[in-house]
């Protein structure tokens, strides 16, 4: 039963070290989604100069790499989505696994109190048998 859970418990490690990865995985792709809208928010912006300056000769390499950009939020907005479910789906494994582990440590405790009142009644009977023992003698 000790081999079970120390097996166990260790299971329930690695899905924790795996639930860790996700969440990183999904802040770095948090974080180049942010960095994506700031791009294609400062390029508005310097488009929108553009077109007030009245220089239209870099309007439309400003408006394709925007639409570029956008392509590459919507992707990233995609990815993210899947981290986020793929975390949803690990914390369900960890929770398994964690209820796995205390089911484990409660068995083990009432295997445990099982042994002690075993134990307990031995050294009963053998008191019983000690004084039934002194009782014949006297």
């Amino acid at each position: 039963m000790e081999k079970v859970l120390e097996l166990r418990e260790k299971a329930l490690e690695k899905e924790k070290i795996k639930l860790s990865e996700l969440i990183k995985i999904e802040e770095d792709i948090r974080a180049e989604r942010q960095v994506i809208a700031d791009d294609i928010n400062k390029n508005s912006d310097e488009l929108e100069e553009e077109r007030r300056n009245g220089r239209f000769e870099f309007v439309e390499m400003y408006t394709k790499y925007i639409k570029v950009r956008e392509k590459d939020l919507i992707e990233c907005e995609t990815r993210r989505r899947q981290a986020e479910q793929n975390i949803i789906n690990q914390k369900e494994v960890l929770r398994k696994a964690l209820n796995d582990v205390k089911v484990m440590e409660k068995l083990k405790e009432k295997h445990l109190q099982a042994y002690q009142e075993y134990v307990k009644k031995q050294e009963e009977m053998q008191i019983d048998e000690i004084n039934i023992t002194r009782g014949f003698k006297e």
